[in-house]
């Protein structure tokens, strides 16, 4: 049985069952847990990115603008998670079916837990190296080993060791972006003028801003359920995701913009040369520090998530599942191949954000007013085994979306996934065609 299973091995992390009462964590907890999240070399980059066609005003808009979007999404599928103490694969049994949830549980795997973990760390050891020129624990081989492998203990631990490792992150990018800030209103000269400088760059729409936050951490928000089911109720579990995810990303941005301008260091390419403007703003083995627990609290997730995933699709221990899906992803980091994963990545990346507008009107709206029936998770609990209009309504929202030329793919692709769904749903209940296929109980489950 699930709930056997989970208590007996303290490693699985009620991967495939709901988290008891008295596990339940904070609101606070919840927070900076899912603060931790989005606090990442990315999220500073993005910073940097931004006020590169941006004036330094403009930026702080579009973070704030961007990752409000973020956490309105997140809040209903972190409500969700928060209710009923499961993680988001396992409330996607509701929504898509049983093996539909198994599905999205292999591309969790398949696109957090290996390929975008193996990109991170690959990001890690070279930005390591390229902070610390020379040093024999910053070669990128050397900095990819050992920093894969604390991320990978941290999410064979499971939510404890998010939680504990975010308490030390968090409070350091705040700092971070502190003194960034203070340095780059030293070097406009005053507030006023560090709110209106002009673009160091090609400038940009507010809007193309505003799409480029949200991108960057779209998915983040899907997966809330993951965070949040620690929470001791469903509104102060959701609250508490979405008000830390927020305010994460924000300070994260700011950090990166402010340390962009105050260095005027020239980019690489086409990205901000974030390590060569910590060095240039003197922050030095802070620096480092920094760099290590963001992408640590990030890419950590990013494993923990893709385990709770493919754990409910594979009948392995979540343990061994964090192992081989860490070591896979360290050695495409360590072959330097995994640039040629990024373009299936962004792919999968279109199709994963539609399940969350799924799941949300599959919760509010269908379930109780088509299927007549409330959500349930035990070993008493049946769910259908496919959910085929939430699986086409997941590809249409996915392939209309990302043709659209206006907006931003991953909400336009949510969105319109909820309405699709929603009016499948009502027309096959009007013309009486089951949409949903065989059933499975949950005592079958393991």
């Amino acid at each position: 049985m699930e709930s056997q299973q989970n208590t007996g091995n303290r490693f699985e992390d009620y991967s495939v069952s709901p988290v008891p009462e008295q596990k339940r964590r904070s609101t606070l907890n919840v927070s900076v847990t899912s603060c931790a999240w989005v606090i990442s070399l990315s999220t500073i980059f993005t910073g940097g990115t931004l006020v590169n066609g941006l004036t330094f005003g403009e930026t702080v808009i579009a973070a704030l603008c961007g990752m409000l979007v973020l956490a309105l999404y997140g809040f209903f599928q972190g409500w969700m998670g928060a209710k009923y103490g499961v993680s988001t694969t396992m409330l996607a049994r509701q929504a898509f079916g049983r093996y539909g949830a198994k599905l999205f549980g292999v591309l969790l795997a398949i696109t957090m837990g290996i390929g975008w973990f193996g990109y991170q760390i690959s990001f890690f050891g070279l930005t390591i190296a390229e902070m610390f020129p020379g040093q024999w624990f910053a070669t990128p081989q050397a900095a990819m080993l050992w920093g894969g492998i604390l991320m990978i203990l941290t999410a064979l631990i499971g939510y404890r060791g998010l939680a504990a490792l975010s308490m030390v992150a968090v409070p350091l990018v705040v700092l971070l972006s502190v003194w960034g800030l203070f340095e780059a209103v030293a070097y406009a000269g005053s507030w006023n003028a560090l709110y209106s400088s002009e673009p160091a760059g090609e400038s940009m729409t507010l809007f193309a801003g505003i799409t480029i936050v949200v991108g960057n951490a779209a998915l983040g928000a899907v997966v809330f359920p993951d965070v949040t089911r620690y929470g001791k109720t469903a509104a102060r579990g959701a609250f508490g995701a979405s008000i830390g995810y927020a305010l994460g990303g924000l300070f994260c941005t700011i950090a990166g913009a402010a340390m962009a301008l105050a260095a005027q260091v020239p980019d690489v390419g086409s990205t901000p040369n974030i390590p060569a403007a910590m060095s240039q703003i003197g922050l030095g083995f802070f620096a480092f520090l920094i760099l290590v627990f963001a992408q640590w609290t990030t890419n950590d997730n990013n494993l923990y998530t893709g385990s709770l995933g493919l754990r409910n699709a594979i009948a392995l221990s979540k343990a061994v599942l964090v192992g081989a899906m860490g070591v896979l992803g360290l050695l495409i980091a360590l072959l330097g191949i995994e640039e040629q994963f990024v373009p299936f990545l962004n792919f999968l990346g279109t199709y994963v954000p539609p399940i969350a507008g799924i799941m949300i009107a599959d919760h509010w709206i269908v379930s109780p007013a088509v299927r007549k029936q409330t959500y349930q998770f035990s070993n008493e609990a049946v769910y259908a085994k496919w959910n085929v209009a939430a699986i086409v309504s997941v590809i249409l929202g996915g392939w209309i979306g990302s043709g659209l030329g206006f907006g931003i793919t991953a909400i336009n692709s949510t969105l319109l996934a909820f309405l699709i769904y929603i009016v499948l749903a009502f027309l096959f209940r009007t013309l009486n065609i089951p949409f949903e296929t065989g059933t499975i109980s949950g005592q079958h489950e393991k």
